[in-house]
């Protein structure tokens, strides 16, 4: 159970690292005068991919930790979508909160802190609900990708091989028609 945690609150630390980022540095695309929110939604992918890749080497590094630490066991590379979805409740249960809440609340100063919140807890995917219209079901897809990165991370990593091995791999293949 500590190890789960402990393997948990990595997607959370990545995610969070890239939300509390991107909180941080926002006052640029907001200066932008013209299309600000086109500059918002790009500096949101931007900061998507620095946060997904952040996350994939961590949950990477913990898989190739689990294959090392296995010792011939059975190793369970699904385990990273767990890892994934439980680091990453606290953003879900944010969600569900604000879904339950926010529509009951009038405009006033509390009701505009809450919304501004929300908005910048899913920063880093601004751009995916933004493509998909803002509904709860954006929301939703957009919840689920974090999950899904922490898997692949992890899958890969406790099979032994990464992104690189795999590129290195097709390019050599493609190089030998050479010799």
């Amino acid at each position: 159970m500590k190890l789960f945690l402990k393997r948990s609150l990595k997607t959370t630390a990545s995610y969070g690292t890239g939300m509390l980022l991107f909180t941080f540095f926002l006052i640029a695309p907001i200066s932008m005068e013209n299309n600000r929110n086109t500059w918002i939604a790009v500096y949101s992918f931007v900061f998507f991919v620095f946060t997904a890749a952040f996350l994939y080497k961590q949950m990477w590094k913990a898989g190739e930790k689990s294959r090392r630490e296995g010792n011939g066991l059975a190793l369970k590379p699904w385990m990273g979508i767990a890892y994934g979805f439980a680091g990453f409740l606290p953003f879900l249960l944010m969600e569900i909160l604000y879904f339950i809440i926010y529509p009951g609340i009038s405009g006033g100063l509390g009701g505009n802190i809450f919304h501004a919140v929300f908005r910048c807890m899913f920063g880093p995917m601004y751009f995916i609900i933004r493509m998909l219209g803002y509904t709860w079901l954006s929301y939703l897809i957009s919840s689920l990708i974090i999950p899904l990165i922490a898997f692949a991370g992890f899958a890969v990593g406790t099979t032994g091989s990464g992104l690189r091995e795999m590129i290195g791999s097709v390019r050599r293949d493609g190089e030998d028609f050479l010799d």
